[in-house]
């Protein structure tokens, strides 16, 4: 059996109308996937939108408290918690050779770990495993995961500027016509074609009035289409899926038993999540000192958006009932389920109630006299020395400049 794994990093969802009702263009890559074959699933989730914590939810099954990925530069060969199976762990227990194309910058990274970089043969580009015999294997059973990288590229390459999405397709569909003019899709016995999360492009931008909108289908609904050999005719699956849950359908279809505490739900299982919790940061750029602080629940009716500094939010995205009232909603079961899945949330709120405690405290430590009981200065005496103290600090920081000016100039 042969299983082709297609990783499109960065694919965004939304703007295809095979996903997105509301889209008005029928895209090329939407007639190249309703050409394909298959089914397209058009309400499928990652609990963390960016490529590390993302990548190990797929590697795993699990949402990131439970794999060990947590925030966003959080890497699967650092954090991945190495006492959970992953899927090539799977594909290696059943005798399947798996190849990967992973560059050697994305595993010094940390996009793989060294348990399953053991696991996996790999190649050090897409064609170097494209213009390899190893595909055309008849003999042994095998897996190929093939990261393409192409609509990433665009979107940096076009500043995130609308064209970036048509020129992304573009380049994804030049890679996937040139693979499988010298590969039929029928030597495949399942292709699986997704993406870990989604982007934001310049067109989107006037709608983040909120952080919590940084969670938005823009960046957390994934791109997960599914091909059985033979397949013709094209067919979209509504239900609300995962990231998760191509863990369990590779070990359905290996016959191998799906692990009781996995956080996915097999593909071809009938029941799909009744919710997905994601979680991510509002600050957008990876780096040290980052923190979870914004959460999306979701359900197949609505979302509930919450974040420390703005609130929450109840937004009904399927119904689109504008007369139905957030006390159809139990917030207190949502906030249950995401303290009980989100890695951040109990610690986060925390520290934010210490934080309000700490304003409060300082409030009423400005109307308390000396120890002695001697009164302290009036309000008008304190904040002149305010003033006058960042006074003091600008004249120190601009005399510090022109005397390192100066002595550059002499030396």
């Amino acid at each position: 059996m042969k299983i082709l794994i297609l990783f499109c990093d960065m694919l965004r969802a939304n703007r295809l109308m095979t996903v997105n009702k509301d889209i008005s263009t029928f895209t090329n890559f939407d007639k190249w996937i309703q050409d394909f074959g298959g089914c397209t699933y058009t309400n499928c989730y990652t609990p963390a939108p960016d490529t590390p914590r993302s990548l190990a939810c797929f590697y795993t099954g699990l949402y990131p408290k439970l794999n060990g990925c947590k925030l966003r530069i959080e890497w699967p060969r650092y954090y991945q918690n190495q006492e959970k199976p992953t899927i090539f762990e799977l594909l290696n227990n059943s005798k399947y050779k798996t190849y990967t194309n992973f560059s050697k910058y994305e595993l010094e990274t940390g996009v793989l770990s060294n348990k399953d970089l053991k696991r996996v043969s790999n190649y050090n580009s897409f064609l170097d495993l494209f213009n390899s015999e190893v595909i055309r294997n008849k003999d042994k059973n095998s897996c190929f995961f093939l990261t393409l990288n192409d609509y990433h590229q665009c979107v940096n390459d076009y500043s995130s500027l609308k064209r970036a999405d048509k020129k992304g397709h573009e380049k994804l569909l030049d890679t996937f016509n040139m693979f499988f003019k010298k590969y039929d899709k029928d030597i495949f016995d399942y292709i699986f074609i997704f993406s870990d999360h989604g982007c934001i492009l310049s067109d989107d931008n006037l709608y983040l009035k909120n952080k919590y909108q940084l969670l938005n289908d823009n960046r957390s609904k994934i791109f997960l289409h599914i091909r059985k050999k033979g397949e013709i005719n094209s067919h979209v699956d509504p239900t609300l899926r995962t990231i998760m849950d191509i863990y369990p359908s590779i070990a359905e279809i290996l016959n191998n038993p799906i692990p009781k505490k996995i956080s996915g739900i097999s593909l071809f299982n009938k029941k799909s999540h009744e919710f997905v919790v994601i979680e991510d940061t509002c600050e957008f750029k990876p780096h040290l000192g980052i923190y979870n602080d914004i959460w999306r629940y979701k359900e197949m009716d609505y979302s509930y958006y919450l974040s420390i500094d703005d609130g929450a939010e109840v937004k009904y995205e399927k119904c689109n009932d504008l007369n139905k009232s957030t006390n159809t909603v139990n917030t207190k079961k949502i906030l249950k389920r995401i303290s009980d899945f989100s890695c951040s949330y109990k610690e986060i709120n925390k520290r934010h109630e210490i934080l309000i405690s700490y304003a409060e405290m300082n409030r009423q430590y400005s109307n308390i006299n000396f120890s002695s009981g001697e009164k302290r200065g009036n309000s008008l005496k304190i904040y002149f020395y305010k003033i006058y103290s960042i006074i003091i600090k600008i004249i120190r920081k601009l005399h510090f400049s022109f005397i390192k000016s100066l002595f550059r100039s002499i030396f």
